[in-house]
């Protein structure tokens, strides 16, 4: 049950992203700032699990979990991949949960007694060997440019492990890791996907490093989710706010030169060209 991104996501994540990462004054205080950025992922990791019921691969119940997993990813197409990664992950869900939403139309519902039964005996036989895998699953996703796969490297944490961005941020390996998800999340905001660029731009705004190295970057996509805002909310004629006010604005041109601002404002606004243009 891979997440689809509706066109309520792209409303909601900014708001629930950009307003976490705004709001605070970003104190230097290191447990804080910890704290900061537990919230913003979690927030995150919550919105990107909206899924379009129409779209989604269900379990077969001819078939155990293993066979099912096995069956994708021996297609070699990252697309399956990313669909055995999801058949996994939502079976660690459940059993952590005990949650399970269903397709019912175009909207989810909670899963009844019987439904919760059937993924309880689907799930049993779930294997460490089959959590694992279920990176590798993503990773091939990600590396594809799978829509959304980008977004879920990043939530689901270095080696399955979202804490380590806060515990280990230090740790060669979470460096390294989280260098390959940014990665992911450039290529796709370089083809105008929307919730690549707000999460890119969250990434930059909550790691002051990562702004000093990429600054004109970071106005960029600024560009772009301030621009779009712009169009959904009704642009000189809006009655609800811009997420994304001039004092923002301002901090992201901070120490760049003229010619810098213009050069990510024109790039910010031929990217959600670029947008529009493929959502027609």
């Amino acid at each position: 049950m891979r997440p689809q991104y509706s066109l309520y996501v792209i409303v909601l994540l900014p708001l629930v992203l950009v307003g976490l990462y705004w709001s605070s004054s970003r104190p230097s205080g290191e447990p804080e700032a910890a704290r900061q950025q537990a919230a913003t992922r979690a927030a995150f990791a919550e919105t990107s699990r909206a899924r379009h019921p129409a779209l989604l691969p269900k379990p077969d119940p001819r078939y155990t979990l293993a066979q099912q997993v096995d069956q994708l990813v021996a297609t070699a197409r990252p697309s399956d991949a990313y669909d055995a990664y999801w058949l996994v992950q939502n079976c660690i869900d459940f059993q952590r949960t005990g949650d399970l939403a269903v397709a019912d139309g175009d909207f989810m519902r909670p899963a009844n007694q019987a439904e919760k039964f059937a993924e309880k005996l689907l799930c049993a036989e779930m294997t460490e060997r089959m959590k694992t895998a279920r990176l590798e699953h993503l990773t091939l996703a990600a590396k594809a440019g799978i829509d959304g796969a980008d977004l879920t490297f990043l939530q689901t944490g270095p080696f399955g492990d979202p804490s380590a961005l806060e515990s280990r941020p230090d740790d060669p390996l979470v460096r390294a890791w989280k260098a390959e998800a940014l990665g992911y999340l450039e290529v796709k905001a370089q083809q105008g996907d929307i919730p690549s660029i707000i999460t890119l731009l969250g990434e930059y705004n909550e790691d002051s490093e990562l702004l000093k190295q990429h600054p004109v970057a970071a106005l960029r996509y600024a560009t772009v989710v301030h621009d779009h805002y712009e169009m959904v909310l009704g642009g000189a004629s809006k009655t609800t706010p811009n997420p994304l006010p001039d004092e923002f604005m301002r901090k992201m041109s901070q120490g760049l030169s003229p010619d810098e601002v213009r050069l990510a404002t024109a790039e910010g606004k031929q990217l959600l060209a670029l947008s529009m243009e493929k959502k027609r």
